[in-house]
């Protein structure tokens, strides 16, 4: 940073030289060159230095949290030894009362790092009568006292350590938690499945669980010292502050809230590694303080939890900030004596040249055909036949800068005007059979969706979304023909030949895809609608040119084959990138295919193949990640009114419907009247006393056959879901 305002220094000095002599200029310069050598020296030792204490910090900062992390590891793995070795106990010997009790309260004595344990049976379990039965022993200063969890304000049976090792059959650390009529503290639990032999079969029967006081792994983290101010914290699997040094970060905040907090994108990513159990060394600022700090963080194994390490980055790099003051201290010496000797040596040799200087004033005032005598020493001669050059190469440029302004005021992409700028015929009307690869692509619903928000709104919304598109399209070398509203129309092959442009295309469509799951991202985050796109990638021979007048040109494609992609971009779905049979035999090696559909398109002759595209191997590797597809049948049957849709008009209402199965893309629709497969409808859902369901709803009709008693069975995919319908079915599948 500090050499940029340096340069930017330099920048307002040399403006202000233009009207100096060559004298001043030739001082300036010549210190300013030197200058620009020491800071180049000095900011690549401070770098250099900096680079090295960084490799030392981080080297510091992963010995010293895998060493606190196996600490941690011993401790939380011989409590897990311990719950274990009761499961084992239990599952193998039929305890009376008072022996689970003494029991449990004996290895709750013997354990200090442990501050309870209970072993927790499934209802009536123990005894036909008995509902509940969970002994807890557990430490009340230095006593072990025993008590049975278990009653209408506090069902066991019903807790996250209970039910979750329960359902997946392995033990389980918790989150942390107050236990509110167990061990009445913040805690953390260790949970572990046990079963019995029941004629043979192995059933359920009940957990042991151990539990570790929140207070024990503040102690052992905050022994961890860093610098003056450095210090270490952990976090839960889900991003929770287990421990830090400010006691209202534990169990209130998490690193996601307070990145939504502070608007921060990169402690959101930060968040994100954490908890997926990454390791690394990253800048970010002190979440307290604010202070520019470096961070190691690395998971431990055992509980799935994240271990960091704050180093303060100003005590980081103080013996690099201390070397650099002292370095400039001795050039600014070094400088000054340079300067000295500078000046009189500029006088001596810039003297000659102020008759010169003169005679190039008329250049200065635009007349490039000025002529200077070539007269003088060898130097004054050499620089008198380049301003003579000079006045003739800049009579080139200005003619050069004219055709520029030209073209691009009627061409406005790169690989375009770079052709155009090779050879003056590039302006001339026509156009050349080709072989390219075309991409179509178009927002579903997008028009309903943005019916009731401002027009600025739109607008923001929308340009979210082409951003993005145009940025992956164009680290692709796509030629964007046209952008019409939510709709794109690309092309690949031309006006450059590329050999290889229907896997341009087909990674290029995979990639605008991928980028869908960042932008709906952002749009949940402003509480912006879900957008889903379709992609349709056909290759064949078009006519490719310059095509309108002399006063508007427009490098574009028409053809048959355009007309083709725009049907089968009307046969897409969200999500979904489609390619024709002519794409597909070119990059069939390469590409993962889901399916592939039989269609009856509009104008075009027999049955046409299309393929639905999920990834690429190879130079691009592209896959998309799998959609929660699988339809789920719902408790009580939804009721829908269906609307037909042609040409984006309502008509055909159909009123007995109703939803079965349900998924987050899909719905299964018994109806009874007329409905045709690749037809787009409309939905309004309604609750079971008659009421509509707020939210707008629109689909395709993938696939229709008969059912029972007159109705008729369709699969219908959504395209367009509003905010508050999107919420609902994700309720409604978590159910089921």
């Amino acid at each position: 940073m500090r050499f940029l305002i340096f340069l930017d220094s330099i920048s307002t000095a040399t403006k202000a030289m233009r009207n100096s002599s060559l004298a001043a200029r030739l001082i300036f310069f010549i210190l300013t060159g030197t200058a620009m050598i020491f800071v180049g020296v000095l900011s690549y030792n401070y770098y250099s230095s900096k680079a090295a204490i960084m490799g030392e910090a981080k080297e510091d900062a992963k010995n010293l949290a895998l060493a606190t992390g196996n600490k941690m590891e011993a401790i939380l793995q011989g409590v897990e030894r311990i719950p274990g070795t009761l499961a084992l106990v239990l599952e193998g010997y039929q305890h009376r009362r008072d022996e689970l009790v003494n029991l449990i309260k004996k290895t709750v004595r013997k354990n200090p790092e442990i501050y309870g344990i209970a072993v927790a049976f499934e209802p009536f379990a123990i005894e036909s009568s008995s509902y509940y039965f969970a002994p807890y022993a557990y430490r009340d200063q230095e006593q072990i006292k025993s008590i049975f969890l278990g009653s209408d304000s506090y069902r066991y049976y019903l807790m996250d350590w209970y039910q979750i090792p329960r359902e997946i059959n392995r033990p389980v650390w918790s989150e942390p938690y107050y236990d509110e009529g167990g061990g009445d503290t913040i805690m953390v639990t260790y949970s572990i499945p046990f079963y019995w032999d029941r004629e043979g079969n192995k059933a359920f029967r009940g957990i042991v669980t151990a539990d570790i006081c929140l207070m024990e792994l503040k102690t052992l983290v905050a022994s961890v010292k860093i610098f003056q101010t450095g210090y270490a914290f952990l976090v839960s699997h889900n991003g929770v502050f287990v421990t830090h040094p400010e006691q209202n970060l534990i169990m209130r905040e998490s690193i996601f809230s307070l990145a939504e907090a502070n608007n921060d994108y990169q402690l959101r990513q930060l968040g994100r590694e954490m908890i997926h159990g990454g390791q690394g060394f990253v800048p970010v600022s002190d979440f307290t303080t604010g202070k520019k700090s470096w961070m190691y963080y690395t998971p431990l194994g055992t509980t799935s939890w994240s271990l960091g390490v704050i180093f303060p980055e100003e005590e980081l790099f103080a013996n690099a900030r201390q070397l650099s003051r002292k370095l400039i201290a001795l050039g600014i010496a070094g400088l000054a004596f340079l300067a000295v000797l500078i000046i009189g040596i500029a006088h001596t040799v810039t003297k000659p040249l102020g008759v010169l200087a003169e005679t190039s004033s008329a250049l200065g005032r635009g007349d490039f055909s000025v002529k200077v005598q070539e007269t003088g020493p060898r130097e004054i001669k050499q620089l008198a036949r380049s301003f003579n050059q000079l006045g003739k190469q800049l009579t080139e440029y200005i003619a050069n800068r004219d055709f520029i302004r030209d073209t691009f005021g009627r061409y406005v992409t790169q690989e375009v005007v770079k052709r155009l700028l090779e050879s003056k015929e590039g302006l001339k009307l026509g156009g050349e059979t080709r072989e390219v690869s075309i991409l179509m692509s178009d927002l579903r619903g997008f028009t309903a969706l943005t019916a009731d928000m401002k027009p600025e709104e739109v607008v923001t919304f929308l340009n979210r979304y082409l951003g993005k598109m145009i940025e992956v399209l164009t680290d692709h070398h796509a030629i964007i023909d046209e952008i019409i509203g939510d709709g794109i129309l690309a092309f690949f092959g031309a006006p450059e030949p590329m050999e290889d442009h229907p896997v341009h295309a087909v990674a290029c469509a995979l990639a605008m895809q991928a980028a869908m799951e960042d932008i709906n991202a952002l749009n949940a985050e402003d509480s912006l609608p879900h957008l889903e796109m379709g992609i349709a990638v056909n290759t064949g021979s078009v006519v490719v040119g310059n095509i309108g007048s002399e006063q508007r040109t427009k490098y574009s494609l028409v053809g048959a084959q355009v007309n083709f992609t725009g049907r089968m971009e009307s046969f897409t779905v969200g999500g979904q990138v489609l390619i024709s049979s002519s794409s597909y035999s070119r990059v069939k090696d390469l590409v993962e295919v889901h399916k592939s559909l039989e269609v009856k398109m509009k104008g075009i002759p027999g049955i046409s193949t299309l393929y639905e595209v999920r990834g690429i191997r190879g130079e691009y590797d592209i896959h998309l990640k799998e959609r929660l597809e699988n339809l789920s049948p719902v408790k009580e049957k939804i009721n829908v009114h269906l609307h037909r849709i042609k040409e984006k008009i309502l008509f055909g209402k159909i009123e007995t419907a109703f939803i079965t199965h349900l998924s987050e893309t899909t719905a299964r629709v018994m109806f009874e009247g007329e409905l045709g497969e690749w037809e787009d409808v409309h939905m309004k859902l309604f609750e079971g006393n008659g009421q509509e369901i707020a939210g707008k709803i629109y689909g395709k009709v993938t696939s229709i056959k008969p059912a029972s008693d007159n109705l008729r069975e369709a699969q219908i995919r959504f395209t367009s879901v509003s905010p508050e319908i999107y919420r609902m079915i994700r309720e409604v599948v978590a159910m089921v």
